[in-house]
């Protein structure tokens, strides 16, 4: 019998991403985030961050939740962009991310030793240019789940490298579940 961890949702705000970020588990993206001090006459470009090339060329991927289960709750072994571009009169979306990066949440859940602490669940915000648009950093746990039967289901969009795999991490004795009632 899985062991359940329920995971609270909380709100997507400025505060919760940038927490995210000095965790070193996402990159966030948005406005002044990256200007450069480009002078009268001069366009500047330059990288945020350069994706490895054994992962293939960019692509532009739509995924549409419509399962409850965090099947799918996985790392991968170089960055992905996740643009939470979607219809806000959609089922909620959850994303659910491990507050460590692979190697030590395989160590926790090898010795039983996690806990709902170990993860932040995030109800979705859509469209806002300070929150909806963020890279996931490489070898961090993450996955989406909706918990509502009935309605449109959610979309959203990811680029990344066109062969990045999706590693799924085996959770052993434990089950994530987002800790408010399927409908």
């Amino acid at each position: 019998m899985k062991r359940i961890l329920a995971l609270k949702p909380i709100e997507m705000t400025p505060m919760v991403m940038e927490d995210l970020e000095k965790r070193n588990l996402i990159l966030r993206l948005g406005p002044c985030r990256y200007e450069l001090p480009s002078k009268w006459g001069q366009t500047l470009d330059h990288p945020v961050y350069d994706s490895n090339d054994r992962y293939g060329p960019h692509r532009l991927l739509i995924v549409t939740v419509n399962r409850v289960p965090f099947v799918d709750f996985a790392t991968h072994p170089d960055n992905e962009k996740v643009l939470m571009i979607g219809d806000p009169n959609t089922k909620p979306l959850y994303l659910v991310i491990a507050l460590m990066h692979r190697e030590e949440l395989a160590d926790k859940i090898k010795k039983v030793t996690i806990n709902s602490d170990d993860f932040i669940c995030l109800r979705v915000t859509w469209n806002d240019s300070y929150m909806s648009f963020f890279t996931m950093l490489s070898k961090v746990p993450h996955g989406e789940a909706i918990t509502i039967r009935e309605g449109r289901p959610p979309s959203f969009y990811v680029t990344e490298g066109r062969d990045l795999p999706n590693d799924i991490v085996d959770l052993g004795a434990y089950e994530l579940v987002v800790g408010e009632k399927l409908i």
